[in-house]
Protein backbone atom coordinates (compact mmCIF):
# COMPACT_ATOMS: atom_id res chain seq x y z
CA UNK A 1 0.00 0.00 0.00
CA UNK A 2 1.77 3.72 -0.79
CA UNK A 3 1.54 6.16 1.42
CA UNK A 4 -1.36 8.00 -0.62
CA UNK A 5 -3.15 5.00 -0.51
CA UNK A 6 -2.24 4.87 3.76
CA UNK A 7 -3.44 8.31 4.03
CA UNK A 8 -6.95 7.88 2.84
CA UNK A 9 -7.53 4.51 4.41
CA UNK A 10 -6.42 6.18 7.90
CA UNK A 11 -8.89 9.31 6.72
CA UNK A 12 -11.97 7.08 6.09
CA UNK A 13 -15.21 7.77 7.57
CA UNK A 14 -16.29 6.96 11.15
CA UNK A 15 -18.12 4.13 10.94
CA UNK A 16 -20.55 4.01 14.02
CA UNK A 17 -22.74 0.51 14.61
CA UNK A 18 -25.42 -0.01 17.08
CA UNK A 19 -26.41 -3.01 18.35
CA UNK A 20 -28.44 -5.01 19.87
CA UNK A 21 -29.03 -9.35 20.26
CA UNK A 22 -31.65 -11.49 21.75
CA UNK A 23 -30.22 -15.14 23.64
CA UNK A 24 -32.47 -17.87 24.56
CA UNK A 25 -32.90 -19.09 28.12
CA UNK A 26 -30.65 -22.04 28.75
CA UNK A 27 -32.85 -25.23 29.25
CA UNK A 28 -31.95 -27.42 32.03
CA UNK A 29 -33.20 -30.18 34.14
CA UNK A 30 -34.34 -28.66 37.88
CA UNK A 31 -35.42 -30.30 41.15
CA UNK A 32 -37.59 -27.11 42.05
CA UNK A 33 -37.97 -23.39 41.38
CA UNK A 34 -36.35 -21.49 44.28
CA UNK A 35 -32.52 -21.64 45.43
CA UNK A 36 -31.57 -24.38 42.93
CA UNK A 37 -27.76 -24.96 41.77
CA UNK A 38 -27.52 -26.15 38.50
CA UNK A 39 -24.65 -28.74 37.41
CA UNK A 40 -23.47 -28.71 33.98
CA UNK A 41 -24.94 -32.80 33.62
CA UNK A 42 -28.48 -30.51 34.13
CA UNK A 43 -27.91 -28.75 31.02
CA UNK A 44 -30.22 -29.59 28.40
CA UNK A 45 -29.60 -27.13 25.82
CA UNK A 46 -27.02 -23.67 26.58
CA UNK A 47 -28.00 -20.12 25.25
CA UNK A 48 -27.18 -19.14 22.37
CA UNK A 49 -27.49 -16.01 19.79
CA UNK A 50 -31.24 -15.89 18.42
CA UNK A 51 -31.16 -12.77 16.67
CA UNK A 52 -29.26 -9.32 16.37
CA UNK A 53 -30.04 -5.56 15.01
CA UNK A 54 -27.46 -3.17 14.23
CA UNK A 55 -27.54 0.21 12.38
CA UNK A 56 -25.28 2.44 11.16
CA UNK A 57 -25.06 6.28 12.19
CA UNK A 58 -26.28 8.00 9.05
CA UNK A 59 -28.36 5.53 8.30
CA UNK A 60 -32.15 5.14 8.37
CA UNK A 61 -31.95 1.36 7.84
CA UNK A 62 -31.67 -1.22 10.85
CA UNK A 63 -30.12 -4.59 9.75
CA UNK A 64 -31.87 -7.41 11.62
CA UNK A 65 -30.75 -11.28 11.02
CA UNK A 66 -32.03 -14.56 12.76
CA UNK A 67 -31.99 -18.22 12.90
CA UNK A 68 -35.84 -17.82 12.14
CA UNK A 69 -35.34 -15.56 8.91
CA UNK A 70 -31.82 -16.96 7.67
CA UNK A 71 -29.79 -19.62 8.79
CA UNK A 72 -27.48 -19.29 11.81
CA UNK A 73 -24.77 -19.58 9.67
CA UNK A 74 -26.03 -16.07 7.36
CA UNK A 75 -26.87 -14.94 10.89
CA UNK A 76 -23.18 -15.29 12.66
CA UNK A 77 -21.17 -14.63 9.16
CA UNK A 78 -23.53 -11.19 9.17
CA UNK A 79 -22.95 -10.08 12.59
CA UNK A 80 -18.53 -10.82 12.20
CA UNK A 81 -18.94 -9.04 8.94
CA UNK A 82 -20.48 -5.69 11.04
CA UNK A 83 -17.72 -6.19 14.09
CA UNK A 84 -15.29 -6.26 11.54
CA UNK A 85 -16.21 -3.33 9.68
CA UNK A 86 -16.74 -0.73 12.73
CA UNK A 87 -14.53 1.97 14.24
CA UNK A 88 -16.98 2.45 17.27
CA UNK A 89 -19.66 0.22 18.60
CA UNK A 90 -22.41 1.24 20.61
CA UNK A 91 -24.73 -0.66 23.04
CA UNK A 92 -26.46 -0.74 26.40
CA UNK A 93 -24.26 -3.56 29.09
CA UNK A 94 -23.60 -4.91 25.62
CA UNK A 95 -19.32 -4.78 26.51
CA UNK A 96 -20.63 -7.53 29.39
CA UNK A 97 -23.29 -9.23 27.48
CA UNK A 98 -24.02 -8.88 23.90
CA UNK A 99 -20.54 -9.04 22.81
CA UNK A 100 -19.43 -12.11 24.58
CA UNK A 101 -22.35 -13.59 23.48
CA UNK A 102 -21.07 -13.13 20.14
CA UNK A 103 -17.41 -13.77 20.76
CA UNK A 104 -18.58 -17.77 21.57
CA UNK A 105 -20.82 -17.34 18.69
CA UNK A 106 -17.75 -16.61 16.22
CA UNK A 107 -15.35 -18.93 17.58
CA UNK A 108 -17.97 -21.50 17.23
CA UNK A 109 -18.12 -21.16 13.40
CA UNK A 110 -14.70 -21.03 13.53
CA UNK A 111 -13.83 -17.21 12.81
CA UNK A 112 -10.88 -15.40 13.54
CA UNK A 113 -11.66 -12.26 15.96
CA UNK A 114 -13.10 -9.03 13.90
CA UNK A 115 -10.95 -6.31 13.41
CA UNK A 116 -10.58 -3.87 16.92
CA UNK A 117 -13.12 -1.39 17.37
CA UNK A 118 -13.93 1.09 20.42
CA UNK A 119 -16.97 0.50 22.62
CA UNK A 120 -19.31 3.15 23.94
CA UNK A 121 -21.73 1.48 26.50
CA UNK A 122 -24.12 3.45 27.90
CA UNK A 123 -25.14 1.46 30.53
CA UNK A 124 -21.60 1.92 32.18
CA UNK A 125 -22.08 5.94 31.29
CA UNK A 126 -25.53 6.01 33.23
CA UNK A 127 -24.03 4.15 36.14
CA UNK A 128 -21.39 6.30 36.53
CA UNK A 129 -22.50 10.12 35.75
CA UNK A 130 -26.19 9.91 36.73
CA UNK A 131 -28.16 8.47 40.00
CA UNK A 132 -31.60 7.12 38.04
CA UNK A 133 -33.51 4.92 40.67
CA UNK A 134 -32.94 2.33 38.01
CA UNK A 135 -30.20 2.53 35.66
CA UNK A 136 -32.23 0.09 32.93
CA UNK A 137 -32.55 1.15 29.40
CA UNK A 138 -36.32 1.44 29.54
CA UNK A 139 -35.94 3.48 32.60
CA UNK A 140 -33.84 6.01 31.54
CA UNK A 141 -35.26 6.48 28.07
CA UNK A 142 -38.78 7.01 30.06
CA UNK A 143 -37.32 9.38 32.52
CA UNK A 144 -35.91 11.21 29.99
CA UNK A 145 -39.17 11.46 27.79
CA UNK A 146 -37.61 9.70 24.71
CA UNK A 147 -39.28 6.58 22.75
CA UNK A 148 -38.90 4.27 25.22
CA UNK A 149 -38.42 -0.23 24.71
CA UNK A 150 -41.28 -2.21 23.51
CA UNK A 151 -42.71 -4.44 26.14
CA UNK A 152 -40.49 -7.65 25.37
CA UNK A 153 -44.37 -9.73 26.33
CA UNK A 154 -41.99 -12.68 29.27
CA UNK A 155 -41.09 -15.74 28.88
CA UNK A 156 -44.07 -16.72 26.87
CA UNK A 157 -42.71 -14.53 24.22
CA UNK A 158 -39.15 -16.50 23.92
CA UNK A 159 -41.62 -19.87 24.18
CA UNK A 160 -43.52 -19.35 21.09
CA UNK A 161 -40.32 -17.98 19.52
CA UNK A 162 -38.56 -21.20 20.38
CA UNK A 163 -41.59 -22.99 19.11
CA UNK A 164 -41.09 -21.30 15.62
CA UNK A 165 -44.53 -19.43 16.30
CA UNK A 166 -44.32 -17.06 13.37
CA UNK A 167 -46.48 -13.92 15.58
CA UNK A 168 -43.83 -14.09 18.37
CA UNK A 169 -40.69 -13.72 16.18
CA UNK A 170 -42.42 -10.94 14.17
CA UNK A 171 -42.72 -8.91 17.71
CA UNK A 172 -39.60 -10.14 18.78
CA UNK A 173 -37.77 -8.72 15.12
CA UNK A 174 -39.72 -5.67 16.63
CA UNK A 175 -38.49 -5.69 20.11
CA UNK A 176 -35.38 -6.00 19.09
CA UNK A 177 -35.33 -3.37 16.41
CA UNK A 178 -36.50 -0.66 19.09
CA UNK A 179 -33.70 -1.63 21.22
CA UNK A 180 -31.49 -0.47 18.77
CA UNK A 181 -33.19 2.89 17.99
CA UNK A 182 -33.77 3.33 21.52
CA UNK A 183 -30.54 3.01 22.07
CA UNK A 184 -28.91 4.66 18.92
CA UNK A 185 -31.15 7.77 20.39
CA UNK A 186 -30.28 7.75 23.81
CA UNK A 187 -26.67 7.96 22.49
CA UNK A 188 -27.35 11.46 20.29
CA UNK A 189 -29.44 12.27 23.92
CA UNK A 190 -25.98 11.87 26.23
CA UNK A 191 -23.81 13.07 23.24
CA UNK A 192 -22.24 15.66 25.65
CA UNK A 193 -21.98 13.12 28.66
CA UNK A 194 -20.16 10.37 26.90
CA UNK A 195 -16.54 9.88 26.96
CA UNK A 196 -15.95 9.35 22.90
CA UNK A 197 -12.38 8.88 20.61
CA UNK A 198 -11.35 12.15 19.08
CA UNK A 199 -13.60 12.38 15.68
CA UNK A 200 -10.34 14.00 14.48
CA UNK A 201 -8.36 10.28 14.25
CA UNK A 202 -10.80 9.45 11.46
CA UNK A 203 -11.28 13.60 9.82
CA UNK A 204 -7.53 14.09 10.35
CA UNK A 205 -8.56 17.36 11.89
CA UNK A 206 -7.46 17.44 15.62
CA UNK A 207 -8.54 20.58 16.05
CA UNK A 208 -12.03 20.66 15.62
CA UNK A 209 -14.68 19.25 18.32
CA UNK A 210 -13.53 15.82 19.74
CA UNK A 211 -17.02 14.50 20.16
CA UNK A 212 -18.94 16.06 16.93
CA UNK A 213 -16.05 17.25 14.30
CA UNK A 214 -17.55 20.72 14.06
CA UNK A 215 -15.28 23.23 13.86
CA UNK A 216 -16.77 26.82 15.27
CA UNK A 217 -15.62 26.13 18.87
CA UNK A 218 -16.19 28.72 21.48
CA UNK A 219 -14.15 30.11 24.23
CA UNK A 220 -15.72 29.00 27.69
CA UNK A 221 -13.21 29.97 29.80
CA UNK A 222 -9.99 28.12 31.41
CA UNK A 223 -9.81 24.30 31.90
CA UNK A 224 -7.69 23.09 34.95
CA UNK A 225 -6.35 19.99 35.68
CA UNK A 226 -4.34 19.51 39.08
CA UNK A 227 -0.87 20.52 37.25
CA UNK A 228 -2.28 22.35 34.23
CA UNK A 229 -4.00 25.12 32.85
CA UNK A 230 -5.46 24.37 29.29
CA UNK A 231 -7.92 27.07 27.30
CA UNK A 232 -11.93 25.92 27.45
CA UNK A 233 -13.67 25.38 24.35
CA UNK A 234 -17.19 24.53 24.52
CA UNK A 235 -19.25 23.17 21.02
CA UNK A 236 -22.68 23.43 19.93
CA UNK A 237 -23.46 19.92 20.35
CA UNK A 238 -22.68 20.22 24.17
CA UNK A 239 -19.13 18.89 24.55
CA UNK A 240 -16.44 20.66 25.83
CA UNK A 241 -12.95 20.46 24.75
CA UNK A 242 -9.63 21.86 25.89
CA UNK A 243 -7.54 23.23 23.17
CA UNK A 244 -3.76 22.09 24.23
CA UNK A 245 -0.40 24.23 23.02
CA UNK A 246 -0.09 22.87 19.40
CA UNK A 247 -4.11 23.83 18.40
CA UNK A 248 -5.39 20.27 19.29
CA UNK A 249 -8.12 19.47 21.45
CA UNK A 250 -9.00 17.02 23.76
CA UNK A 251 -12.03 15.87 25.85
CA UNK A 252 -11.83 18.03 29.20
Amino acid sequence: MSLKDSLEEFNKPLKVLTLDIETSPAIVYAWGIRDQHISLNQIIEPSRVLCWAGKWAGSEKVEFWSEHHHSREEMVQAAWVALDEADIVVGYNHIRFDIPHLQREFILAGYAPPSPWQDLDLFLTVRRRFKFMSSSLGFVTDSLGMDTKHDAGGMETWRKVLAGDKAAWSHFKDYNIQDVQVTEALAVYLRAWLKLPHRGLWSGDMSACYSCGATNLVIDGINRTKTQAYLQLRCECGAINRQLSNGETRQA
